[in-house]
């Protein structure tokens, strides 16, 4: 008699979402169904039903695995501060187009308007914004309620910059991180020094690097 190990069912669930994943990536996010799943886990469509639900789920899963994946990218790190723009944009532009299918359907496909997605996303966006306040009090002083509501108007600059980039554009990808560096001057009116000398003279410094 042949004896058959029952597979722990959080590792079950991770292999079909990392299946998941993959075929939204070849595939784009809007075709992902369960049972396309299934036939490259070479499981069966109820199988995959069974962990997540529904289509709408299935795809809300892949895409909250990206939206982890950026947050993960976007995470502090101990460079000088002059030098930790340039890598968040590094992370993030990395980040998104090693999902560059899925972030299409979260940005402007199927999942533009899903509210648990939403949710995930706007949480990444405060994290990142918290880490420019952080940012600012190593500078010595506290942003505004102005200079807040433009840091968030300059993330989602940075959101629909590139998503428009990733539906189609001449410019190459070093060129797209020096554009999205060099938005940062619209934070400069609400800056007071010695932040404002830092940002101009990176997005001087980004404008004139070959």
């Amino acid at each position: 008699m042949t004896s058959h190990t029952r597979q722990d069912p959080a590792e079950r669930h991770r292999q079909l979402l990392a299946v998941a994943c993959a075929q939204a990536e070849a595939h784009g996010l809007d075709t992902l169904t369960p049972a396309l799943v299934a036939e490259a886990a070479g499981a069966s469509k109820a199988l995959v039903f069974h962990y997540f639900g529904s289509t709408a789920k299935l795809r809300r899963a892949v895409a909250l695995d990206a939206v982890a994946h950026l947050d993960a990218a976007l995470e502090p790190d101990d460079l000088p501060l002059a030098e930790r723009p340039a890598r968040a944009m590094t992370g993030f532009v990395d980040s998104v187009t090693a999902h560059r299918h899925v972030w299409e359907g979260i940005w402007r496909g199927t999942l533009a308007d899903d509210p648990a997605t939403a949710d995930a996303l706007q949480a990444v966006r405060r994290r990142l914004l918290a880490r420019l306040v952080a940012t600012a009090d190593t500078l010595g002083f506290t942003p505004n309620d102005r200079l807040r509501l433009l840091a968030d108007g300059w993330i989602a600059l940075v959101e629909n910059l590139t998503a428009a980039w990733l539906a189609g554009s001449d410019i190459g990808r070093d060129e797209l991180e020096r554009l999205l560096l060099s938005s940062l001057v619209v934070l400069v009116p609400e800056l007071p020094e010695p932040a404002r000398s830092a940002v101009v003279e990176l997005t001087r410094r980004t404008a004139t690097r070959p």
